[in-house]
């Protein structure tokens, strides 16, 4: 086959990126440019998307965030706070031959890997979107890899047939409260349910207001989701979630819950709701983005989802792994300290 090249994209050459995530069946809403801006501006992140050509034709690429970390390290990484996958990308193959498929995904990964080395960072992270199984061209070359998991509840079966007798306990709990849902698109609403989650766990919000307020504005633009929302008798939204449109699939992104209301059922009723809605406008699965912390995947399995992989790839140079190494000492150092004392 005819050489990959891979370079830097320009702005005026988005559109052609979009395209390719719009076609490359794991490609998401956290590809595109849209997204990806909203997170270089919000977060102050440099922002670069890197294609692979063969021909001239776009048939891959990565975006990358790029961070200096005191002035002395540069690190990498396709993702950033709220994105957790947006990884490389390879257009779809046309031929019905698995060996030349796997040829392809090989020569544009290979080029699109020796291109990173090349760039001088001392760390860099990929996370591949669900459906990139095959990384050995970054694995079989000295990158460390590790597994990660979502979960997918297949709109198709039966979902009263498949839930645990715990969420039923719940979705009875919000029927006798009188839980209603609906969807909405206020901003506030959202902002205010989850500065409501974090003020009691003492932290601040993963990323500022105005990344929810840009995220909205795109979803009312671009038509990509839309916020479902739990709410009392008396019109007070007690608990939501924010899903984002993706390949026959809505991805629960984000989800806040008002801690006063928790016994009441509403993330419950919320989910199964979101289910036959979805079900109604023919999506295939609803993928919820909550199988990597313990108490949140417990709580889903409740549900019956398939639980499906995804894939990281990390490379450090030694002047990173030594001083995470110094760093990891000296904090280990701190902690046993102030235990003593």
């Amino acid at each position: 086959m005819d050489e990959i090249e891979v370079r830097e994209l320009k702005p005026s050459e988005y559109k052609e990126w979009d395209m390719l995530v719009e076609k490359s069946q794991p490609g998401t809403l956290f590809h595109t440019s849209q997204w990806l801006e909203i997170c270089r501006d919000v977060l102050l992140r440099d922002l670069r998307i890197y294609g692979c050509f063969r021909n001239g034709e776009l048939v891959g690429g990565c975006p990358i965030f790029i961070k200096t970390f005191k002035g002395i390290m540069k690190i990498a990484s396709s993702t950033c706070n709220m994105t957790d996958y947006c990884g490389p990308l390879i257009k779809d193959g046309s031929s019905p031959k698995a060996s030349k498929r796997v040829q392809e995904i090989h020569e544009i990964f290979n080029a699109l890997r020796e291109f990173l080395c090349r760039q001088g960072f001392d760390s860099i992270h990929l996370t591949f979107s669900p459906g990139i199984e095959d990384i050995r061209p970054f694995t079989w070359n000295g990158w460390e890899s590790s597994v990660r998991y979502t979960h997918h509840l297949n709109l198709k079966e039966n979902v009263d047939s498949n839930l645990s007798r715990k969420i039923r306990r719940e979705l009875k709990s919000a029927e006798e409260a009188g839980l209603k849902t609906r969807i909405s698109n206020d901003p506030e609403t959202y902002h205010r349910l989850l500065s409501l989650v974090y003020e009691k766990q003492k932290l601040e919000p993963p990323v500022p207001r105005e990344f929810f307020e840009r995220v909205f504005k795109l979803i009312q633009e671009k038509d990509v989701g839309y916020m479902f929302v739990s709410e009392t008798p008396e019109g007070e939204a007690v608990a939501a979630h924010l899903n984002l449109y993706g390949k026959k699939c809505a991805i629960t992104w984000s989800s806040a819950l008002n801690p006063a209301f928790g016994r009441m059922g509403p993330n419950a009723l919320l989910y199964y709701n979101e289910f036959l809605d979805l079900n109604s406008r023919n999506f295939d699965y609803m993928n919820v983005m909550a199988a990597n912390i313990s108490r949140f995947a417990d709580f889903i399995m409740g549900f019956s989802p398939e639980l499906v992989p995804y894939y990281t790839a990390n490379l450090h140079s030694k002047k990173y792994s030594l001083l995470k190494t110094l760093y990891q000492i000296t904090h280990e150092e701190t902690t046993n300290t102030k235990q003593i004392f």
